[in-house]
Formats: C-alpha cells, sequence, structure tokens
C-alpha cells in the first residue's frame, strides 16, 4: 500500500476517533449539569422539608395529638430515603390528617372574585350578556282606548253645536195660534296638535350598538304617546295643549252625597255617574282614577269581612256601578274622573299617525357624522259633551266611610 494512502486513512482514523471522543465529552457534560439540577432540586427538597418540620415543631407545642412531625414520617419512608440515595425512582408516602393540614395551612383560597368574575374584561370566568336593553319602568298608556279615533285629513275641525235649545212646545187648542219656538247655533274649532320629541346619535354608536336603534325605536314613541295619554286627561288648552278631558269636565257636585248615610269612594263615583244621568247627557261609560285609589276601592269590605267587588280570586277588573274602572298614573292620587267614551260624547282625530324619522340633514350633522332621531303624531281631542263628564276629589265620609 502507499505511504500516502496510508497517511490518509490515519488522518481520517484520528478524526473520526476526535469526532466520537468530543461527543463522548458532551455527553458527560450533559450528564453532569443533569446531575448537578437533580442534586439541586434534592438540596431544595431537602430545604423544604426542613422547613415544614420547623412549622411543624410549633404546631406540636399547641397540638399534642400529633404524635410525630410531618420530618419523622418522611425520613422513615424507605421509598423517600433511596430516592435521595439513587437520586431516581419514586416515592409514596402517607400523612395523617393533622399533618396534611399543617402542610396546607399556607394555602389560598381561589374565589371567582380572584379569577376575574363579575367583571366585563380581564377575568378568565366567561360572562353571559342577554340581548337587548332593559326597560325602565312606563306608565301603562290607556286614555286613548277609552275614546274613539279617526282619521282627519285638515289641520282644523270645526263642528256645530247647539247654543240655546228648542223649549217651547206644549198642548195646543184647537185653532189656537201655536206656541213659537227659538233656536241658536255656535262654531266650536278645535286645532290640530303636534307632539314630538327628538334624540342626537352618532352614527358610529348606531353602528357599535346593535340594541341601540331598536331600543329608540319603541321607546322614542312610547315617550310621544306618554305624553298624549297625560294632554288627553289633563292638557290645559293653552298654546299648543290639547284641551283634555278633565279640565273640560264638568266638577263634582258633592251635594249629592248624604252626610247623615256617609259615603265611600264606591258612592262617590256612583254619584258622579248619577251627576251625568240627571241632566240627560250621554251616559257614562269608565272611570279613570289612581291605581292607588282603585286598590283601595277592590280592598272594601262589608261588616262580614266580605270584599264589595267579590271575590279577589277573580281574574280581572269587577265594574263599578257598570263603570269599566281604568287605573292609570295619569291621574292625580285621590281623584277621578267619570266619562263616556261614546263618539257623541267625545272623540279623537288622527290627521298623522306616529312616525319615526331619521336623518342627516339637521344642522352639521353631515359634516359631524351625526343623526337625529325623532318620533311625533299629530290629532286633535273633540269633547262635543263636556257635560258628559265629571271630575272630583274623594273626600271623607263623616260617618266613617
Amino acid at each position: 500500500m502507499p505511504e500516502t494512502t496510508l497517511e490518509l486513512k490515519l488522518t481520517e482514523t484520528l478524526a473520526t476517533i476526535n469526532t466520537f471522543k468530543a461527543k463522548a465529552d458532551e455527553e458527560i457534560k450533559l450528564h453532569g449539569v443533569m446531575l448537578a439540577e437533580t442534586k439541586t432540586s434534592f438540596t431544595n427538597l431537602q430545604t423544604q422539608l426542613d422547613e415544614i418540620d420547623k412549622k411543624l415543631v410549633e404546631q406540636h407545642k399547641n397540638n399534642p395529638v400529633m404524635q410525630k412531625s410531618i420530618s419523622e414520617t418522611l425520613k422513615e419512608n424507605d421509598d423517600l430515603a433511596r430516592l435521595i440515595r439513587d437520586r431516581k425512582g419514586r416515592a409514596i408516602f402517607t400523612v395523617s390528617g393533622a399533618q396534611a393540614e399543617a402542610i396546607m395551612e399556607g394555602k389560598t383560597t381561589i374565589t371567582s372574585g380572584a379569577a376575574g368574575y363579575g367583571t366585563a374584561t380581564g377575568g378568565v370566568i366567561g360572562i353571559e350578556r342577554m340581548p337587548g336593553i332593559v326597560q325602565e319602568a312606563r306608565r301603562r298608556l290607556r286614555i286613548r282606548d277609552l275614546l274613539v279615533a279617526t282619521p282627519t285629513t285638515s289641520p282644523l275641525i270645526y263642528y256645530v253645536k247647539v247654543a240655546s235649545p228648542l223649549v217651547n212646545a206644549s198642548p195646543q187648542a184647537e185653532a189656537a195660534t201655536k206656541a213659537e219656538n227659538a233656536l241658536t247655533f255656535t262654531t266650536v274649532a278645535t286645532p290640530v296638535q303636534t307632539i314630538a320629541t327628538f334624540i342626537p346619535a352618532s352614527k358610529q354608536v348606531l353602528d357599535d350598538m346593535d340594541e341601540l336603534l331598536s331600543f329608540l325605536r319603541t321607546s322614542l314613541p312610547y315617550y310621544v304617546n306618554r305624553a298624549e295619554d297625560q294632554q288627553l286627561l289633563t292638557g290645559d288648552g293653552t298654546g299648543n295643549n290639547l284641551n283634555g278631558l278633565v279640565t273640560q269636565a264638568s266638577t263634582f257636585n258633592a251635594g249629592l252625597l248624604s252626610a247623615t248615610a256617609g259615603w265611600t269612594r264606591i258612592d262617590q263615583i256612583g254619584r258622579a255617574a248619577e251627576q251625568v244621568d240627571i241632566i240627560d247627557e250621554v251616559p257614562a261609560t269608565f272611570v279613570a282614577l289612581n291605581p292607588r285609589d282603585l286598590w283601595n276601592i277592590r280592598m272594601t269590605k262589608d261588616s262580614y269581612g266580605r270584599y264589595i267587588l267579590g271575590d279577589p280570586q277573580v281574574v280581572g277588573n269587577p265594574s263599578i256601578w257598570n263603570l269599566t274602572p281604568v287605573a292609570t298614573t295619569a291621574m292625580a292620587s285621590g281623584t277621578f274622573l267619570v266619562g263616556s267614551g261614546d263618539p257623541a260624547a267625545s272623540q279623537i282625530r288622527d290627521r298623522m299617525e306616529m312616525q319615526f324619522d331619521i336623518s342627516t340633514e339637521d344642522v352639521d350633522n353631515f359634516r359631524r357624522n351625526m343623526v337625529t332621531i325623532r318620533a311625533e303624531k299629530r290629532l286633535a281631542l273633540i269633547v262635543q259633551r263636556p257635560q258628559s263628564f265629571v271630575s272630583g276629589t274623594f273626600s271623607t265620609s263623616p260617618v266613617g266611610g
């Protein structure tokens, strides 16, 4: 074999030996690191056991039941001794209830608050969000339902009524001059009024909060209808106010009550209906009153403790003198209105039903990315026969009624 070839093979063999040697050194070094880490871990374990033992010694002074410390228990465990000696394997040991309690005396309780429960962000516990927006408490609107409503195309409604009625008519003698009668009329004009409200909003908030527009679509019309509900009852007729039923109603004649016999709220409502009947007006069909007064009436009892208006288990409102009781907070507590829903007595004329509009064409809305949201309606309240309505205040009977 040539000398050059032999030298080449020796060189390759030496390189291979050096590579193996480098790998062996690396393995030895790695195992040395692992051995050092294992030694450190067991040193730390021994330190922790010593600390636990110190605590148990202190607790043992006040706890004679614990006869053996946790450290003593661990030292007597063969598995643990072999684990410490061989640096491998596993150890299983059992501690008593008192020893376990001592180990856990430094525990930290995990609560929902610690995990972030109850916060919209930052917590690890998921939250549930119900869709929509919870509405505030709202008045039940009932006055419009008591009256007949018909549409109109005019902003001003006229009607003619008798100013002085026909009165002279009597039996006549044959060939005698008959009694002459007389009649005059008057024209009444009632304007259509507008009830409206609006709210500005940014286009961004409407885009980002899906529930908001839906909430406003119901809320703005509700507050227009709420204002209408109040106006139909107590509007004073000045400016742009409706002329309400209570405002035009006759005042209750307290002289119809008997001071000797006494009276209750039920008696006063009956006398108000009588007041309408004795002047030949359109008979009353309803009584509007505050919910507190209606409940006081429903809880009225006779001398035997029986409810006047019937069994409390009966569903629905009982009638009072054949009148439909309508509870509404639009009536002040302690007051009442007896009236008729017959269109011959009163009616609503709707010029424009509820309109809900959204527009950017308001001031500088377009430039500011704003919108104006508006709800409105137009109507007139016609009260042809105001004496078909009687309003009054509940009074206390002198005979304890």
